[in-house]
Order: structure tokens, then C-alpha cells, then sequence
């Protein structure tokens, strides 16, 4: 019997040492180690960073703002505005709460109302009024907000007649 240093094997059926058998051997436990370590490998566990989550909870500041006001279908008056302070912003509350700030000449106007959200309809109610205006969320992501709004308001020449104001705000976080 010749034994090296790997393994050893003896056909038992004649006692002779069967090199076939052996480099076999090598073979099976070379692949059995490369299923163990890509296994092993495998296990790793992968720290992805989480994915923020996107909300409209939170103080987004007011960047850009234009208006249209709609007399019968015509455009009597549009504003772009694009200048801004810090104290105009509007700020969602988990709990269906928020403040609108505005800057005024006298300082910030802060105002309460509460809102609802059903998909993209954002529904705020303003405490004096209790009267919902609805608004269209057409930007969500976790740094932009933008909404679009429509409402009825008096007429500038004559206050017994109402035209419609369309509003498209544009925020950051």
C-alpha cells in the first residue's frame, strides 16, 4: 500500500491502489468547498440604505407662484412670483393640522386650517371659513411639493360677481 500526504484509496476488491479513484476524490471535495464558501458567500447580509419616505407631512417653503384670475373664460390678470421669505410656507401636521404663513407688510400672517387627503385632492379647511378648498397635488416627492388650485373670488371692479382664480404653488423642503 502507497499512501501520500492527500488520501489514501485501496480497491477493495483486489487491494490495489486505484489513482482514478483518487484524483476523483480531489475533485469532489474541491467542489464541495466551492458550494460551502459561495454558500457562506451568499449569507452576506446587504445593508441597503433605507428609502426615504415620501409625505406631504412636514414645512415646505414657498419658491414659485403663478397666478391667473378668470373672468367668462378670459384671462384678466396673471402674476409670476418667484421671490419669497422665510415666513411663507405652509406646514402639514401628522395629525391632519397645518399653518399657512404669508409675508405681509406688517409681518408673517399665520393662518390654521385643517385638511383630508384622498389620493391626490388635498382638502383644506380653513377655521374661520370651515369651508374645504380643494386643492391638486401635481408634485410629491420628498424635497417638491406643487398643487394646483382653483376657487371662486370676488370680482376687483365689482364685488357681486365672482371669477376664478387659478393658483399653482410650487414648494421645497
Amino acid at each position: 500500500m502507497f499512501c501520500r500526504p492527500t488520501i489514501c484509496i485501496i480497491d477493495k476488491t483486489n487491494g490495489t491502489f486505484n489513482l482514478k479513484k483518487v484524483v476523483a476524490m480531489k475533485y469532489m471535495c474541491l467542489f464541495i468547498s466551492v458550494v460551502v464558501i459561495v454558500g457562506l458567500w451568499s449569507c452576506k447580509k446587504n445593508t441597503v440604505a433605507p428609502v426615504a419616505q415620501v409625505t406631504i407631512v412636514g414645512k415646505w417653503q414657498l419658491v414659485k407662484q403663478y397666478s391667473l384670475l378668470v373672468s367668462n373664460g378670459v384671462v384678466i390678470d396673471s402674476i409670476k412670483k418667484t421671490k419669497f421669505t422665510d415666513n411663507d410656507f405652509v406646514q402639514y401636521l401628522s395629525d391632519g393640522t397645518g399653518y399657512y404663513s404669508r409675508s405681509t407688510p406688517t409681518g408673517p400672517s399665520l393662518n390654521e386650517f385643517t385638511y383630508t387627503i384622498k389620493g391626490t385632492l388635498i382638502t383644506e379647511f380653513i377655521s374661520i371659513e370651515n369651508k374645504g378648498t380643494p386643492e391638486t397635488v401635481t408634485i410629491l416627492t420628498t424635497t417638491s411639493l406643487s398643487v394646483h388650485v382653483e376657487s371662486l373670488v370676488p370680482d376687483p371692479n365689482d364685488p357681486t360677481v365672482y371669477d376664478t382664480e387659478k393658483d399653482d404653488l410650487s414648494y421645497t423642503k
